[in-house]
């Protein structure tokens, strides 16, 4: 068993060290009790017949007390060595009794020996032992020196020998049996306490974690917990969302953006060289449509915005013949390309209809590039008929159509089918949900008809008249103002600010108002006289009103680049897709001369796209090139550069990285540095410092004095924010 033990690879050390101490003690109480048991005998010979054996008894006995002793001595040290010469030490014991005492009678203690031997040292040992008695047999049967043993002896002692060594092998098999039973359940029980405290304890934090619980819905109420689920949805959702759309798309759409307007607006970038003309149509193509996707990008974006809860639409009266002639133009050449008809079927006297022009298209596009996509031959039909107060747009194709499983969940968004995204029309993307969320905003409705391997028909409606918006009170002027009709049926507002992308923000958030944005207040006059606004907003810095009698004019402040890079630490910002002129007058608004700039970002696109921007005004070996913050940051320290672009999404080092060095670093905080970023920050967490002013010259009534103040304490009142991330105390706390 020992050999056996040891010769294993898969046993674990704590049973290996367990069976060597109960093989030592086996052995040691082996030999202890065949000693014994031999020196009783011995007692009990020497008395009761001291004439037969005389003084031979004395010999044997000497070879037993020696073997015993020095055996017990190894049993500590080398249980091997000791087993070893305890049973050749009894061997020669029983041989030598055989010679002294003539009987060959005591030969038959041999069969004793290979039970020890399969006990304590395993099978081989045995087999060992088997053949070493077949050799003493062999031995005292033709030695002339030793008594005469009888071929049955011999056989006897043989077959003893065999009988004893398997004997053996089954005890020691079930005492390692039972020995690693015994460590096992040891190990489990050691296991199954240590599993038990665990429990407990989780059970003592599950415990605790429902006082809490359960104080803390003691303490809400049915609104605070909707409020508090749909908070941690949109806060996952726009984090998930706005992290992977907006850079991922911004990014290339910058390069596509950046080089074609500058092939068609800056040729001095190119020393100079003009592009054919039959390469300016396409150009121009690529340029607008680069444009209009990054508009869908942004209203995509919108929809991560759950606290607006809606896209602003810039409503305006539309003929849907022009409108489709525009859309189908976008697509007629990939429809062709792939050998299909694209039919249209108008029906007469269509009137018009009050819209957002860009989201219809988008919608209809979108159709259109669905169809054509999952349509391999026959046709494409659009069609367009008024039912009613409505006007429907069907687009039917011959493709493969949908499963009627899939049919429920073709609106939903981030749906995915058991179908592969290519069999049918809306994949796992946002395109059909979107869609049907336009022309919901439209007050129209969306719909799908389809059988599968036969086709698809996408349908939606939209009102024919004027979109009523909510009622609002009228409210007394000083005198009766001449509307300048325009295009659009929506209150305009006014937004005064030198940034561009403030307006179009506001926008998204201002169902029902048309949003327009002015540099000054100057133009901003200007333009409240010929749209006849409703309200002018202006940052707290700006004048008071320049008009004696109108609209509202409002002093709050507003979100901006400027602000947001100040709160990164540094001097301005600028989102993705980014214009030569806008890169030039950010570079402008410095204040200081610019001979040497950093450029760093971790596509290389962008980089050559920005040098390719500022060549006319700086030479190229004098646009430095990092393509993560750690170089970034050594050639700023290195090269001193009069300015920084800067991406914040790098490798080894972002840009809040860098930015932080340069702060705490004096010799680099006075480099400016614009953040140049895929990724827009969220305008929802910027704290905007300030006072709200609302002022009107022709004054206020009482009724308009207590309705904005009702409006104010209810978008404003301290239990509208999130609840405080305050941990509660503990249950057994005394409720207040």
């Amino acid at each position: 068993m020992w050999y056996t033990l040891n010769a294993a690879s898969d046993v674990s050390p704590d049973f290996l060290s367990s069976a060597n101490e109960l093989l030592q003690s086996t052995l040691r109480n082996l030999i202890l009790a065949a000693g014994g048991v031999y020196l009783a005998w011995h007692l009990v010979v020497t008395v009761i017949w001291p004439e037969e054996f005389g003084w031979n008894i004395w010999y044997v006995s000497v070879v037993v007390v020696l073997t015993f002793v020095l055996s017990l001595r190894l049993v500590e040290r080398k249980i091997l060595a000791a087993q070893a010469l305890w049973h050749l030490g009894i061997t020669a014991a029983i041989t030598l009794a055989v010679y002294l005492f003539k009987r060959p009678e005591i030969a038959f203690l041999y069969v004793l020996l290979p039970l020890g031997a399969v006990i304590i040292v395993g099978w081989l040992a045995g087999l060992a032992m088997n053949a070493l008695i077949l050799l003493l047999v062999w031995w005292l049967s033709t030695s002339p020196i030793m008594p005469a043993l009888p071929v049955t002896y011999g056989l006897g002692i043989v077959l003893g020998g065999a009988f004893t060594g398997l004997l053996g092998w089954a005890t020691g098999y079930s005492l390692l049996t039972t020995l690693h039973w015994s460590l096992h359940s040891y190990t489990m029980a050691e296991k199954n306490m240590q599993d038990a405290r665990q429990h407990r304890a989780k059970l003592a934090r599950v415990l605790k974690d429902l006082d809490q619980a359960y104080y803390r819905l003691e303490r809400s109420n049915a609104v605070l917990v909707a409020a508090r689920k749909a908070a941690e949805d949109a806060e996952r959702f726009k984090a998930d969302f706005v992290n992977n759309v907006s850079h991922e798309l911004r990014t290339p759409l910058n390069l596509i953006i950046g080089f074609s307007e500058m092939m068609m607006t800056s040729p001095e970038s190119y020393d100079g060289q003009q592009i054919p003309g039959a390469y300016r149509g396409d150009l121009n193509a690529i340029y607008h449509n680069a444009r209009h996707l990054l508009a869908l990008v942004d209203d995509v974006l919108d929809l991560a915005r759950i606290e607006a809860g809606r896209i602003g639409l810039m409503r305006e009266e539309v003929s849907l013949p022009s409108l489709l002639d525009e859309t189908i133009g976008m697509v007629k050449d990939y429809v062709s390309a792939k050998g299909l008809d694209l039919k249209v079927q108008l029906s007469p006297d269509l009137p018009p209809v009050f819209i957002d022009r860009l989201r219809i298209r988008q919608v209809i596009l979108n159709l259109l590039v669905n169809a054509a996509r999952f349509t391999e031959s026959g046709w494409i039909t659009i069609a367009v008929s008024q039912q009613g107060e409505e006007v429907m747009v069907r687009v039917a194709d011959t493709g493969q159509g949908i499963r009627m499983q899939d049919l429920p969940t073709v609106f939903e968004e981030f749906r995915a089918t058991d179908q592969p995204p290519s069999s049918w029309h809306s994949g796992t993307g946002l395109g059909l949900p979107i869609s049907k969320k336009l022309v919901e905003l439209h007050h129209g409705r969306m719909g799908v008809e389809s059988t599968y391997l036969q086709g698809s028909t996408f349908w939606f409606t939209l009102p024919c008249g004027p979109v009523c918006l909510p009622e609002r009170e009228p409210r007394q002027i000083d005198r009766p103002r001449t509307h300048v009709q325009t295009r659009t049926r929506e209150p305009a507002v006014i937004v005064v600010h030198q940034d561009p992308n403030i307006a179009p923000m506001l926008q998204r958030y201002l169902d029902g108002y048309r949003v327009l944005g002015v540099p000054d207040l100057e133009e901003g006059a200007a333009v409240v006289r010929e749209v006849n606004a409703v309200a002018v907003v202006a940052e707290p810095a700006g004048p008071q009103p320049m008009l004696a009698s109108g609209p509202l004019f409002v002093n709050c402040p507003l979100p901006n680049g400027r602000r947001a890079a100040k709160a990164l630490g540094a001097d301005n910002l600028l989102v993705k897709p980014v214009s030569r002129q806008r890169l030039l007058a950010a570079i402008d608004a410095v204040g200081r001369p610019v001979r040497r700039v950093l450029i760093a970002d971790d596509d290389p696109e962008i980089v050559r796209l920005f040098k390719r921007m500022l060549r006319t005004r700086i030479p190229s070996r004098s646009c430095l090139e990092a393509y993560n913050g750690a170089e970034a940051l050594r050639l700023i320290r290195t090269d001193r550069p009069d300015l920084v672009l800067l991406d914040m999404v790098m490798p080894e080092m972002d840009g809040r990285a860098v930015l932080k060095e340069m702060t705490v670093d004096p010799a680099l905080a006075d480099i400016p540095v614009i953040v140049v970023s895929a990724k827009d920050l969220d305008q929802a967490s910027i704290h905007l410092r300030g006072p709200i002013h609302v002022e009107r010259p022709g004054g206020f009534q009482l009724g308009e004095v207590v309705r904005t103040l009702e409006a104010l304490l209810n978008a404003l009142r301290p239990d509208w924010h999130p609840v405080s991330s305050t941990p509660p105390q503990p249950a057994g706390a005394p409720l207040e």
